[in-house]
């Protein structure tokens, strides 16, 4: 029986590989072989057949819970009645989350600045559907609709059992493409520095996943949703992101049940630990985060946690880099009280804290100067057109008395995120430094020598 199977493996190869590329038939090989061990043997066609089978059942079992999502024009308003040439217009993708609520679940850039959208089922079915709320910080939203026919849904699996090399399919409406159904493995987990959200903690994948496939579903083999399609790298080939189920769920219950996401918030500026910092903590490279900032008045300056302090886990779990605290900090319910254990002058202490929500409170641009943003003591403009940069602002002048100057804030250096949302170009980076309120933490993502790292500094007017 084993000589058999071989036989036939061979067989599946000889038939697979003349048709496809090289990359395309690697995944293939890999998804049918999977497969081929997991089914009982009945000879090479029938091995064939149930492989087929398989991927037929899968894609029919949760392409019809998978719908489309475009822009929604009232009767009446301009562009109602305008005939649409060559593909539909096409915001993105959604799925169906809670069958029974008609809750769908997508991306919030996929109805940035909607109420409604318009929903349009797998059998041409079209429900204008309402924005329940949305979380810009995950990037990711829910929709109500009421339907009088049932809806399909998929059952969403738990993404902390995902692997790397596990097989996945993605099904989205790429360029107005419905119905698209890929196939590939899952590249990495815990992606950060991605510069997609403020909350990052992606699923990386090579299943083909374009513009349109934002807010479809990255299912398993067994079709169920483990992760949310929210971006590609466009410069790069096969390397797309998905935001774990387990995320997505937590998101979704909260966004459902207060219309927003309640975190909780600490109340300091961070960076990684440096070689000199660990050493005169008694600390290690790379272990823990330490505090450059206590904002007055925050739960952290409560608590008495001091600039310098370094935070080595919060509520028994590790912390390693600042996004992995950002995210475990945004995980609690505010009002909850939690163990930090920190290093303080090379000693070890356990420090308790109560969680607040964070305070938001936007300031009109007006108020800022354009030559030094929030008092933070440098100014910025925009790439030019020649440099053949990442997407971002460079840092023209810096005061090297100030704190961004003190912090090793450099003229020449590329800031391509501020807060974890993206900076494409000096009027988006001055919103976004606008809608920060004093003594808040402003979050650089600064790009130089080819390498990213995160400054933190302190808004002071």
């Amino acid at each position: 029986m084993p000589m058999q199977k071989n036989q036939a493996l061979k067989k599946i190869k000889e038939l697979v590989m003349p048709n496809l590329s090289q990359n395309l038939s690697m995944k293939c090989i890999l998804f049918v072989v999977t497969l081929f061990c997991l089914l009982p043997y009945s000879g090479e066609a029938g091995i064939l057949e149930q492989v087929e089978n398989e991927l037929v059942e899968l894609a029919d079992k949760v392409r019809p819970a998978v719908v489309s999502l475009s822009p929604y024009i009232a009767k009446g308003a301009i562009g109602d009645g305008l005939q649409n040439k060559g593909r539909p217009a096409n915001a993105g993708a959604g799925v169906v989350y809670n069958a029974e609520k008609g809750l769908i679940v997508t991306n919030s850039h996929v109805v940035r600045n909607v109420n409604k959208i318009k929903v349009t089922f797998k059998d041409g079915m079209e429900i204008i559907g309402e924005v329940l709320g949305a979380d810009e910080d995950t990037d990711l939203a829910v929709i109500h609709v009421l339907s009088e026919m049932p809806l399909a849904e998929v059952k969403f699996g738990d993404s902390s059992k995902v692997r790397v090399g596990q097989l996945v399919v993605a099904v989205g409406n790429p360029y107005g493409l419905n119905d698209t159904t890929t196939f590939g493995i899952v590249s990495g987990l815990k992606r950060e520095n991605v510069n997609l959200s403020r909350y990052e903690d992606f699923i990386q994948t090579d299943a083909s996943i374009n513009p349109g496939n934002s807010g479809g579903p990255l299912l398993n083999i067994k079709g169920e949703v483990i992760g949310i399609n929210t971006a590609i790298i466009n410069y790069a080939q096969s390397i797309g992101f998905s935001i774990p189920s387990n995320m997505v769920k937590h998101v979704v219950e909260q966004l459902v049940a207060h219309g927003e996401v309640h975190r909780g918030w600490l109340g300091v500026g961070i960076d990684p630990v440096s070689e000199e910092a660990a050493k005169k903590a008694n600390g290690k490279l790379g272990v823990g985060v330490i505090i450059n900032s206590v904002f007055e008045g925050d739960p952290a300056d409560l608590a008495g946690l001091k600039v310098g302090d370094i935070i080595l886990k919060i509520g028994g779990s590790d912390v390693n880099s600042p996004n992995k605290m950002i995210r475990v900090i945004g995980a609690i319910t505010p009002g909850q009280t939690i163990n930090l254990d920190i290093l303080r002058d090379g000693k070890s202490r356990m420090v308790p804290i109560k969680l607040e929500s964070r305070k938001k409170k936007s300031l009109p641009l007006a108020n800022l100067s354009p030559l030094d943003p929030l008092g933070l003591g440098f100014s910025v403009e925009n790439p030019g057109k020649e440099t053949n940069l990442p997407n971002g602002v460079l840092v023209a002048h810096v005061n090297p008395k100030s704190p961004a100057g003190l912090k090793g804030l450099l003229s020449g250096d590329l800031i391509t995120a501020v807060n974890g949302d993206a900076v494409d170009n000096r009027t988006e980076f001055d919103r976004l430094l606008g809608e920060i309120e004093k003594g808040s933490p402003v979050f650089l993502l600064v790009w130089r020598n080819d390498e990213n790292f995160h400054l933190g500094l302190v808004r002071e007017n």
